[in-house]
């Protein structure tokens, strides 16, 4: 498998199990939540892959960055709160990390 499509399934593959989480918490709109989780991964997924693997290769400083932004993407989306906001993304950050460690190695 190319590099490529690796990210390309990395992508996919967060987006889902974000999505995934996000639901299990909330149970909102399932379209709703899933279309937020295309726009929120398609950000924050490919920026994380380009500077960890070209710029600094701190996983967990990176993670920890991804899901700060990730909180205020979401908080403004979902309209909720910041706690909220930041309970689903790292939920779901600590998901899509630990099963793409599984996956990608």
């Amino acid at each position: 498998m190319s590099f490529i499509q690796s990210l390309a399934l990395a992508l996919v593959y967060t987006i889902a199990i974000e999505f995934a989480v996000w639901f299990v918490l909330i149970r909102r709109d399932p379209l709703k939540l899933l279309w937020y989780s295309i726009l929120v991964n398609s950000f924050t997924n490919p920026l994380f892959n380009y500077v960890y693997n070209y710029e600094m290769d701190r996983l967990l400083l990176l993670e920890l960055a991804v899901a700060a932004v990730e909180a205020i993407l979401i908080k403004n989306l979902l309209e909720i709160g910041y706690k909220k906001a930041i309970i689903l993304a790292f939920a779901g950050n600590i998901a899509s990390l630990l099963i793409g460690l599984v996956i990608f190695g």
